[in-house]
C-alpha cells in the first residue's frame, strides 16, 4: 500500500474521528484525508461524559441523562439539581459507529484500522513520509492525536486515574436519577480517591474508582481501591461485570513533544484536549474539531487546541496546586464548591463556557487561606506557560 493525501490524522480515537467526521461534512471542500489507526475492531470500551447545554455537540448519540447530582465526604452528602443543564454520557460504542458511517459516506475521507504506525513521520520537501504496518503514506499535513510520551516532558501537577467496572446487580442498589460525581468516603489524608457512579438503572451501573495523584496509576494498581469501593457500595449483593475501562489523564501542563516542523500538530487529551483541572475532553475536543477542520478547508494549516482564556488557566494552575500540596482538603473543597455553586454556574464553569460571575462565584465557594498560599507561584507559572503556549499555538 502507498498512498497520498493532503492531511494524515494519526489515531482514531475521540480526537482523529471527530477531526475527520468534521471534515467528511466539507463535501466537496473536503481534503484527501486519511486516518491511520493501530486497533483492529472498536469496542464499546470507554464513555465521555458532559453538562447539556443548547449547542453541545453530539447530544443525540448521549444513551442516558442525569438531572442531579452527589456529592459525599466521609461527614456528609449533598445532592443538587442540574436539570437545567443535565449530566450527559455518550458510550464510546455508539460514537465510534456514527463516526465510521459519517466517514464511510465521504469519498475524500478514509479510515485505515488495524494500521499502526511502525516509524515517527519524516519530512520529505514539502510532504511528511509515515511508515506504517501496510505501506508508507505521505500527506503535507499531520495532526498526532497518539498518546504523549511522558518521559521528557514536563511533567503535569496531578494525574487521574480511574478504574471501572459496568456491572448488573441481582439487587436493585441504585438510583437512576441521580449520578454520584464524587464520594470521598474512602479518600485518606496522603490519597485523593473517590467514587464515580453512573447508574444506568436499578440494577445497573458503572462504578469508577478515580485517583488524583503525583504518579499515573495502572489498572492492577487501582484494582484494591475499586474492589474496596465495590464491597462498601453493593455489600453481599451478587453482580456480573458486562465491562471494564481504565484511564489516565495528565492535569495541568500539555504533554507535547517538541516542534517536529510545518504542517504537523498535535492533539487530544495531553495536548489540550482533556480540561486540566476536571479531565472533561468530549466537548472542547469537537470545538477544536470545528475549528481544526475549518482552517484546513480554508487551505490552511490544522490548528492545536486553543489556550484557555487566561482567568481559566490561572484558576486551573492554582486549584491544582493547592489539591498537591493540600490532598487531605480535596474532599471539604470540592464539597464545598459543589454545594455551594448553584449547578447552571457549575455546568457553565466546567464545560470552559464560564461568565465572570461564574469565576467570582467558584472562588468565593473556596476556602481562602490554602489558595491565598499557592498564589504567588501559580501567578509565576502561569505566565510562563501562557509564553509557551503562545508558541506552540503560532506553529
Amino acid at each position: 500500500m502507498k498512498k497520498d493525501a493532503d492531511l494524515i490524522i494519526l489515531g482514531g480515537g475521540c480526537a482523529g474521528l471527530s477531526l475527520a467526521m468534521q471534515l467528511a461534512e466539507l463535501g466537496e471542500k473536503a481534503p484527501r484525508t486519511l486516518v491511520l489507526e493501530s486497533r483492529h475492531e472498536y469496542v464499546n470500551d470507554r464513555t465521555w461524559c458532559f453538562w447539556g447545554h443548547p449547542d453541545a455537540a453530539m447530544s443525540g448519540l448521549a444513551s442516558h441523562q442525569w438531572s442531579s447530582f452527589s456529592v459525599s465526604t466521609g461527614t456528609g452528602r449533598i445532592v443538587r439539581d442540574c436539570s437545567a443543564a443535565p449530566y450527559r454520557m455518550i458510550p464510546s460504542g455508539a460514537f465510534y459507529a456514527a463516526a465510521r458511517e459519517r466517514i464511510a459516506r465521504s469519498p475524500g475521507t478514509e479510515l485505515l484500522i488495524g494500521n499502526p504506525v511502525t516509524s515517527e513521520p519524516v519530512r520529505e520537501e514539502e510532504s511528511w513520509r509515515v511508515m506504517s504496518s501496510n505501506g508508507p503514506v505521505s500527506g503535507k499535513w499531520i495532526v498526532d492525536t497518539r498518546p504523549v510520551n511522558p518521559h521528557g516532558s514536563p511533567q503535569p501537577h496531578l494525574w487521574q486515574s480511574f478504574l471501572g467496572q459496568e456491572i448488573m446487580t441481582e439487587k436493585e442498589c441504585f438510583h437512576p436519577e441521580c449520578v454520584e460525581l464524587m464520594d470521598f468516603s474512602e479518600s485518606t489524608p496522603s490519597r485523593i480517591l473517590f467514587l464515580y457512579l453512573l447508574p444506568f438503572s436499578k440494577n445497573r451501573a458503572l462504578i469508577e474508582a478515580t485517583v488524583f495523584g503525583r504518579e499515573p496509576m495502572s489498572a492492577e494498581d487501582l484494582t484494591p481501591a475499586l474492589r474496596s469501593l465495590l464491597a462498601k457500595r453493593l455489600g453481599k449483593t451478587d453482580f456480573s461485570v458486562m465491562r471494564s475501562e481504565h484511564g489516565i489523564l495528565p492535569m495541568g501542563r500539555r504533554l507535547v513533544p517538541p516542534h517536529r516542523g510545518l504542517g504537523y500538530v498535535h492533539a487530544g487529551l495531553a495536548a489540550g484536549g482533556a480540561r486540566p483541572s476536571t479531565g472533561y475532553a468530549f466537548q472542547r475536543i469537537q470545538r477544536w474539531a470545528r475549528e481544526c477542520s475549518a482552517a484546513v478547508a480554508r487551505g490552511e494549516a490544522p490548528l492545536p487546541h486553543a489556550a484557555d482564556p487566561l482567568i481559566q488557566r490561572a484558576m486551573d494552575e492554582l486549584f491544582l496546586r493547592v489539591l498537591r500540596s493540600c490532598p487531605e482538603l480535596a474532599p471539604d473543597i470540592f464539597f464545598s464548591l459543589l454545594g455551594n455553586v448553584e449547578p447552571r454556574r457549575i455546568a457553565r464553569f466546567m464545560s470552559d463556557r464560564g461568565r465572570l460571575s461564574d469565576y467570582a462565584a467558584v472562588i468565593t465557594a473556596l476556602p481562602p487561606g490554602p489558595f491565598l498560599r499557592e498564589l504567588p507561584g501559580a501567578v509565576l507559572a502561569g505566565l510562563g506557560r501562557s509564553r509557551g503556549i503562545t508558541r506552540e499555538a503560532s506553529w
